[in-house]
């Protein structure tokens, strides 16, 4: 990965030194492999140049990912860790070191063992929950940096669902210019016009505590006719609703609260849901709903509708519901809800329009997993993104508030 806006300065290190020097000789010599066992002992301490020279080799010529190149060398742990410390505080490399956990978030316990393994349980770089860890100095200035040159919140709900509301509603008034606070993109195959008729419509027609059966009629706007089915799951303040449309064979799930109980940081707010569900769809995990849009101002969202196949096991037990949603785990999501069974659905090729998107659906499919379709009850916790002062509050465990 190029990092030219932090490398202007990059000539004088050992591992560029070592690249000058390489251009400087024979170009026509091409090295087949790198040895495996490339380490050298040096009785003067670590050998600085030798191991960037290893690292360089994987990232550049065999284009493997900073963290797995790391991870593929061998040598005392003392001097992995005094190494992983030097690439933590150099300013492009811990960059590049960071970006490439953060890009594989699937992988991020796996590098944790490997890591431990690699430069021994007591290294500082892998607490990172202590200020003074040259990881936790690197990863807040990573998230500095992806904070300041966001374009949109999007990208920053990529990386973790965490964030507080006031970072969220600094950036996005930062862009906009305003503070209607939006997530994602309103689903392009039903016009703005048409969805800015569909929200008061069905608003009218919400229900506060225990829902009751109601049907509700059409909607034609223009040559649309619009179908629409009420959830009556849940006796908190939210509706859910269906919104079905033939002539273009699309179905959407729209969930709606009250204004003034919006919120980007309460337990069961659809604001503090739309930032977990908006990391899960931009990581494409095939256990959750995909959220489309949400509007905080409004507060309400819209998701793709996901197709009913009960779960066989109606079951309370967290262990078995997280068996079967085992990709909340891989994205460091912990999933608590044990309320209702009808909260997740099986996962199957008729789930949705959009599955060959999931990350490992057809895997997914075999494994007999589920997909969650309400996701109040969820923690996020990863020990290589740990919290920054500032800018990330713990998500609330709404599943605590019975108890």
């Amino acid at each position: 990965m190029k990092i030219s806006f932090l490398t202007q300065n990059f000539n004088n290190t050992p591992q560029a030194q070592y690249k000058i020097k390489k251009t400087q000789q024979n170009q026509t010599t091409e090295l087949a492999s790198y040895p495996v066992n490339y380490y050298i002992p040096s009785f003067k301490g670590i050998n600085l140049v030798k191991m960037y020279e290893e690292y360089n080799w994987y990232i550049n010529h065999d284009h493997i990912p900073a963290i797995k190149s790391f991870l593929k060398m061998t040598a005392p742990k003392e001097e992995m860790d005094e190494f992983l410390t030097h690439i933590l505080n150099t300013e492009d490399r811990s960059y590049e070191f960071i970006e490439s956990i953060i890009t594989n978030p699937r992988e991020n316990i796996t590098f944790l063992k490997e890591l431990t393994q690699k430069v021994g349980e007591y290294s500082k770089n892998i607490m990172p929950f202590f200020i003074d860890s040259p990881y936790n100095k690197a990863y807040s200035k990573y998230i500095h940096h992806k904070y300041d040159n966001a374009h949109n919140l999007t990208e920053l709900l990529k990386i973790r669902p965490d964030w507080s509301e006031k970072t969220l509603m600094e950036k996005y008034i930062q862009l906009a210019k305003n503070d209607n606070l939006q997530i994602g993109n309103l689903p392009k195959q039903v016009p703005k016009e048409h969805w800015e008729q569909i929200i008061p419509y069905l608003r009218q027609k919400m229900e506060i505590g225990l829902k009751s059966e109601q049907k509700i009629d059409n909607l034609i706007i223009g040559n649309r006719r619009y179908e629409f089915k009420f959830f009556t799951e849940g006796k908190s303040s939210k509706n859910v609703f269906g919104v079905f449309v033939p002539q273009i064979a699309k179905k959407y799930v729209i969930k709606i609260d009250s204004p003034d109980k919006r919120s980007l940081d309460a337990p069961f707010a659809l604001g503090t849901l739309a930032k977990i569900d908006k990391y899960l769809t931009s990581n494409n995990s095939r256990n959750s709903a995909p959220l489309c849009y949400y509007n905080h101002k409004q507060n309400f969202s819209i998701y793709k509708y996901i197709e009913h196949a009960n779960v066989k096991e109606k079951t309370n037990d967290l262990g078995v519901i997280k068996n079967h949603l085992p990709d909340f785990r891989l994205l460091g999501l912990d999933y608590n809800d044990t309320v209702g069974f009808k909260n997740f659905f099986i996962l199957n090729e008729h789930s949705l329009d959009t599955h060959w998107r999931m990350e490992g659906f057809n895997e997914a499919i075999n494994k007999n997993e589920w997909i969650s379709v309400d996701n109040d009850h969820v923690t996020y916790n990863n020990r290589l993104q740990p919290n920054i002062n500032g800018f990330h509050k713990p998500l609330p465990n709404a599943m605590g508030m019975f108890f």
